[in-house]
């Protein structure tokens, strides 16, 4: 059973598409058996369009996370002909003495590796650190580098976006950096990525940091390994002090995917946890002690088809 995509969408307060493409946000841990998550990915791949591309920017052990990644899309029916992983990434895993894969923090910008887009149904990005995933995707400018301009328009043309911890935190228009849930509501809030450098995302006394997502659901932030990690508060926080007319703060925990359909604009959630909604829109918010009025949550589990 389906959760009931119109009212989801309504709390999420999400601008309506055109685009026909599919984003799944995955909580972190995604056992490798976790059918339901991995069909849902799967089954909504565009049917002239079956590869997967494997995006390994976030992590820090390229050389383990790849191949199990693709171990397991094999299990649940994708040729391992159609399994290709795109060389980007920022640093390099000490365990692949053959190779340095800090030697593709440029790949985003090279030809060859932005073609292996072409034919993707699904693009899958690991987790890991997501500042590396933003380093690496976007140029210092700002701007798209012309492999994220290539997953946008994979997007626009019905392909699969999805991505498991550090890869669901960037799925948003906005995005939680760092930062301990036992300080979110209390301690003051950066916008300094520096903040992060060199710390566990939410180790203990680390401030919220905010930074900017990839925009693939705009409105939204996300937190992953939500209910695992205790990190309500950390996402009260987020949503209450990010600067925007309007924001949706969506946990999802792990094992578990929220999948929503852009063309069809609606979502559902699957796999073996909960997601979590906060949408103030029709209330007060305010970043100091996160204090938000009339702000209204929702709790939505997994359902079965």
């Amino acid at each position: 059973m389906r959760l009931w995509g119109a009212a989801l969408l309504a709390c999420m307060a999400v601008p309506a598409w055109a685009e026909p493409g599919t984003v799944v946000v995955v909580g972190g841990a995604l056992a490798d058996d976790n059918a339901d998550v991995y069909r849902a990915m799967i089954d909504a791949m565009p049917a002239d369009a079956r590869d997967v591309v494997i995006i390994p920017a976030a992590s820090g052990i390229i050389g383990r996370s790849v191949p199990r990644a693709a171990k397991a899309f094999e299990a649940h029916g994708v040729e391992p002909s159609r399994i290709r992983v795109v060389e980007v990434a920022i640093v390099d895993d000490p365990d692949t003495k053959l190779v340095d894969e800090s030697r593709w923090a440029s790949g985003a910008s090279n030809p060859s590796e932005v073609a292996k887009l072409a034919g993707a149904g699904l693009i899958w990005m690991l987790g890991g650190d997501q500042l590396r995933i933003m380093a690496a995707l976007v140029a210092s400018d700002g701007s798209d580098t012309p492999m994220l301009a290539a997953i946008r328009q994979r997007l626009e043309d019905g392909a699969v976006i999805g991505g498991t911890s550090a890869g669901a935190a960037v799925m948003g228009e906005h995005m939680i950096a760092c930062g301990s849930p036992d300080v979110a509501l209390t301690a003051p809030v950066s916008r300094d990525l520096k903040n992060c450098e060199g710390r566990d995302e939410d180790a203990a006394s680390v401030p919220l940091v905010l930074g900017r997502g990839l925009g693939l659901l705009p409105g939204t932030v996300f937190d992953q390994h939500f209910s695992e990690r205790n990190r309500l508060s950390r996402l009260m926080r987020a949503v209450a002090c990010i600067d925007a007319t309007s924001v949706t703060g969506v946990g999802v925990d792990e094992d578990t995917g929220f999948v929503f359909e852009l063309g069809r604009e609606t979502g559902h959630v699957t796999g073996r946890g909960t997601i979590t909604v906060i949408d103030p829109s029709d209330g007060h918010r305010s970043c100091e002690r996160a204090v938000m009025e009339n702000a209204r949550f929702a709790r939505f589990p997994a359902m079965k088809d």
